[in-house]
């Protein structure tokens, strides 16, 4: 009787391992900026103010501000993205939003969530920008431009030239 009952537990597993769909994507980035981190959340803080320091997003607003629950839109090269503001802790200097249903043809991903936080890092501070998300084809075989890769490579486009530019903003600012 041992052998068809491990049978019969291999043919009811092995199917779940095989079978799993999408699993979230991972992209922490940072950067170390000099200067306090009072004077880069005064910069990356403002929750529609995104598009401000990041290249990369050519338009943002926000119906509410930094209120949890506010909707920020974002006007990317190819479209629109939405967003809504999920923890907003000025004293922490740190916020997290989310988007449940981008379009694939902005952004390569059905659902993604971000957070923002600064914090002191030697004399200066550290920008860190976190983001989970999943490709845009959930599917167990994603279409081409639709996959992890796709998910992971337009998020992170999204996020390192933000980095790069608000350090470079900053940084230039302090200068006598």
């Amino acid at each position: 009787m041992k052998a068809p009952l491990s049978v019969l537990t291999f043919a009811l597993f092995v199917p779940l391992a095989v079978a799993h769909g999408p699993t979230p994507q991972k992209i922490d980035e940072s950067v170390v900026i000099a200067a306090p981190p009072a004077a880069v959340w005064a910069v990356v803080g403002d929750f529609a103010g995104i598009a401000k320091w990041n290249p990369a997003i050519k338009a943002s607003s926000a119906d509410r501000g930094n209120e949890a629950g506010s909707t920020r839109t974002l006007t990317l090269p190819t479209g629109t993205v939405t967003e809504q503001l999920d923890d907003y802790d000025a004293a922490a200097m740190s916020m997290n939003y989310r988007s449940g249903n981008a379009d694939p043809a902005v952004l390569p991903v059905s659902s993604y969530s971000g957070r923002l936080t600064v914090k002191a890092e030697g004399s200066g501070s550290k920008l860190v920008w976190q983001a989970r998300g999943y490709r845009a084809d959930t599917g167990n075989d994603p279409a081409a431009g639709m996959d992890d890769e796709s998910a992971v490579k337009a998020l992170r486009a999204l996020m390192r030239p933000g980095l790069d530019a608000v350090r470079t903003q900053i940084e230039a600012s302090a200068k006598p």
